[in-house]
């Protein structure tokens, strides 16, 4: 279905409650494709159609987490589109401080995070899970990183606990969240995710290669509120190593700054072990 066929669409079925006087293209993601429409009533909706699984979880991450202050008001969902409220703010706009929006973050979103109802688990397994991304991460990595980085990575992420699972934005990352007048207001398009809330705030932390030090990160954890059974300087290595391989994919030019905070956090990690750090070497 395209988009002007879902705008007629909406009009037929009334599903606004007013005329559409405009409609236009926004920037979308990797499969997305995104509207902007404007009613007679002065009201402003998004238009996102994408494929119909992707549909369907951003549609109950919506609806599951509704009361959110930072989350779109969902208004209509069909199989291969959702409408919901457009929320004023830009994702390039300023940002504020790293420790002020991971604080936002987590009283605005991360704090509501609810544990995923039965049925929704089938076999999903957390662990398994980061293995493939870090398997991923590290075919794109390639030589920036020792062999014996590689190798404390793997032996990190074996390491992890069992989680609760919720269900997470999966996603959250800088580039899905809106800024305006240096404050962070919205945050768009979660994905289909179950895992424990600080993966979400350690992805966040690790979405901009700004203030990744501990006083930032301890910052923003002074208001998280749920619990957390694994390691925290492991779980912030798994983190950074996944956001290398992203950088080098789309933001190569923030790789050297990412490269000393793998340096930085690994020495956290090995001072938190009580351990020897290994001669290791970013090429």
């Amino acid at each position: 279905m395209d988009m002007e066929s879902i705008v007629d669409e909406l009009l037929r079925k009334d599903t606004l409650g007013s005329d559409i006087i405009a409609w236009d293209y926004l920037s979308g993601g990797t499969s997305s494709v995104v509207a902007k429409i404007q009613c007679k009533n002065g009201q402003s909706y998004v238009v996102k159609r994408n494929s119909p699984n992707l549909i369907y979880w951003e549609s109950v991450f919506l609806q599951f987490y509704e009361d959110s202050t930072l989350l779109p008001r969902l208004v209509y969902a069909a199989k291969e589109y959702v409408v919901y409220a457009f929320l004023r703010g830009d994702t390039l706009s300023a940002r504020p401080e790293k420790r002020k929006m991971l604080q936002d973050l987590t009283l605005g979103l991360i704090n509501d995070y609810k544990p995923i109802l039965q049925g929704w688990q089938e076999q999903f397994s957390w662990k398994k899970f980061l293995q493939q991304e870090v398997m991923e991460a590290e075919a794109i990595i390639g030589s920036y990183l020792s062999d014996e980085d590689v190798a404390l990575i793997m032996q990190v992420v074996r390491s992890q606990p069992r989680e609760h699972l919720y269900l997470l934005h999966g996603d959250c990352g800088v580039h899905n969240f809106l800024f305006q007048e240096g404050a962070l207001c919205g945050v768009i398009d979660p994905l289909h995710l179950f895992g424990p809330p600080m993966y979400d705030f350690i992805f966040a932390f690790c979405s901009s290669p700004d203030s990744l030090d501990e006083e930032t990160l301890q910052y923003g954890l002074s208001f998280f509120d749920k619990s957390f059974a694994g390691e925290l300087y492991g779980s912030v290595l798994i983190g950074l190593y996944i956001r290398l391989a992203r950088c080098l994919l789309h933001h190569p030019e923030d790789l050297k700054r990412y490269l000393e905070a793998w340096e930085y956090w690994k020495l956290l990690y090995y001072k938190q072990k009580n351990s020897t750090t290994p001669n290791s070497s970013v090429k």
